[in-house]
C-alpha cells in the first residue's frame, strides 16, 4: 500500500502541541484546541484552550486567551489566563487578567494586573447595555420623620 494506506495512518492525539517556528510570522486570529508554542512572531488574537508557551525567540503582540501562559520571550498586549508564569527571560508589557501570576528572578512585567474574569469587558458591555449615570436611589427608613 502507499503512504496513505489504512494501516500506515498516524492518528491525531488530543495532547498535540501546535508550533509556530522561529522565523515565521503570523498576523490575524489564531485558535488552537490544545497547546500552542510560539518560537516565531504572532500579531493579533491568540486563543489556546489549554496552554500557550512563548519561547525565548517568540514574540506576541495582541490579545491572548488561555488556561496557562508560560512566557520566556516577549508579549505585549492583553492577556486572560488562569495561570501566568513569567520565566527568567520572559517579558510582559500590558494588561494581565489572572488570579495566579508568578515571575521568576530575571522575568519582567510592566503593566496592570486585574483578577481573572469569566467574560471579557466587551461581552459584559454588550450584555449590560450602555452605562447610564442617571440612576435614582430611594432611601427607606422606619424612623419617624424629623420635624
Amino acid at each position: 500500500m502507499g503512504i496513505f494506506g489504512g494501516q500506515n495512518r498516524v492518528k491525531s492525539q488530543s495532547s498535540t502541541t501546535t508550533l509556530i517556528a522561529e522565523g515565521c510570522t503570523l498576523k490575524g486570529h489564531l485558535k488552537v484546541a490544545n497547546q500552542l508554542q510560539i518560537d516565531g512572531t504572532v500579531e493579533g488574537q491568540v486563543d489556546a484552550i489549554t496552554q500557550l508557551k512563548i519561547s525565548e525567540s517568540g514574540k506576541v503582540l495582541g490579545e491572548i486567551t488561555t488556561e496557562r501562559l508560560i512566557i520566556n520571550g516577549h508579549f505585549e498586549g492583553t492577556c486572560r489566563a488562569n495561570y501566568v508564569d513569567i520565566l527568567s527571560n520572559g517579558r510582559i508589557s500590558g494588561t494581565v487578567y489572572s488570579d495566579n501570576l508568578s515571575i521568576e528572578p530575571g522575568g519582567k512585567f510592566t503593566g496592570i494586573t486585574h483578577p481573572a474574569q469569566t467574560t471579557t469587558p466587551k461581552q459584559e458591555e454588550k450584555a449590560q447595555g450602555p452605562q447610564r449615570s442617571d440612576k435614582k436611589l430611594a432611601l427607606i427608613s422606619n424612623d419617624p420623620p424629623i420635624s
